[in-house]
């Protein structure tokens, strides 16, 4: 009895209550679901994740649904899901071998949308006061930091800074000699406009990266160098570096890596850029996978 009154509250919400998210609660340590202060999934779950589509997990096995709570996915179908805040997207690596990336919308196939955009909406040029830059250009063995829109007294000693390059042939992290940071300011107020913080700045587009690293060549090899903390960061030992503006893609040997999320030695025959949370790869001895963000591999079964 008790079961047919849960798939008749499951019929009902899937009927009139199809768009509604539903809420998570405990009891006894468990996890369940309710919709509208009616329970629709039992509290017997280690753990429910509810962005985009439901994932359930008890003991071992973890079963996909979507808002309607239909199942999507049983456990022997898949082996990892990741939910990107970033994106807000959810992405399932199947066992075939297969990548799902999923919207509130439904199934996204145009992946073009998890490319970061280093480009605000508005130009600070365009804009009000609290809307600036910061300018680095690499120019005669040297790199020129600008600002623009930042300091009252156009003849402040900061307005232009230069710095060493370490290594020839240098470029920014967007893989040209010219890199501009758009941001938002805080001031102090309207009697004193020294900046005291950053709002909002597109540095943050390069995160986990710093945007005072440049690529750069010594001989036939190619290293990274942070030019304001006056260090290597990469040693130059790399037969190619590319930049993906928030991680880097390591050549050496015919292998490759990224870094820093997979780390600084190549290992992989083919790497393809990250999708999402996930960067598709083939091992020197032929076998294939994806790898996540944080470096771990999820091989096809």
């Amino acid at each position: 009895m008790k079961n047919v009154i849960f798939l008749l509250s499951l019929f009902a919400l899937n009927l009139f209550c199809a768009q509604e998210l539903l809420e998570k609660f405990e009891q006894d340590g468990k996890i369940g679901l309710k919709h509208q202060n009616k329970i629709v999934l039992p509290p017997v779950y280690d753990m429910i994740l509810t962005n985009i589509l439901i994932v359930t997990s008890k003991a071992n096995e973890k079963n996909i649904y979507d808002q309607n709570l239909s199942l999507l996915y049983k456990n022997t179908d898949f082996v990892a899901t990741s939910y990107s805040e970033e994106f807000d997207i959810l992405q399932i690596i199947l066992k075939d071998g297969s990548m799902k990336s999923y919207t509130w919308n439904g199934i996204l196939n145009d992946y073009s949308k998890l490319i970061p955009k280093k480009e605000s909406t508005e130009s600070y040029k365009e804009s009000r006061d609290d809307h600036g830059s910061k300018t680095y250009i690499i120019e005669k063995g040297a790199i020129k930091e600008e600002f623009n829109n930042i300091l009252s007294n156009p003849e402040d000693e900061l307005i232009h800074i230069k710095y060493s390059i370490n290594g020839k042939d240098a470029v920014f992290l967007n893989n040209a000699k010219k890199l501009e940071i758009e941001y938002t300011q805080k001031r102090k107020g309207h009697s004193n406009d020294k900046i005291i913080d950053y709002g909002y700045s597109e540095e943050i587009l390069f995160n986990p990266l710093k945007i005072q690293y440049i690529i750069s060549k010594q001989g036939s090899k190619y290293g990274v160098w942070d030019f304001k903390e006056r260090k290597m960061i990469l040693p130059f030992e790399y037969k190619k570096i590319i930049s993906y503006q928030n991680y880097l893609n390591l050549e050496k040997n015919g292998l490759y890596t990224y870094y820093p999320n997979i780390g600084m030695e190549p290992k992989y025959k083919k790497l393809e850029p990250y999708i999402g949370n996930f960067a598709r790869f083939e091992t020197p001895d032929g076998k294939k996978g994806w790898v996540d963000r944080k470096g771990k591999e999820y091989f096809d079964q």
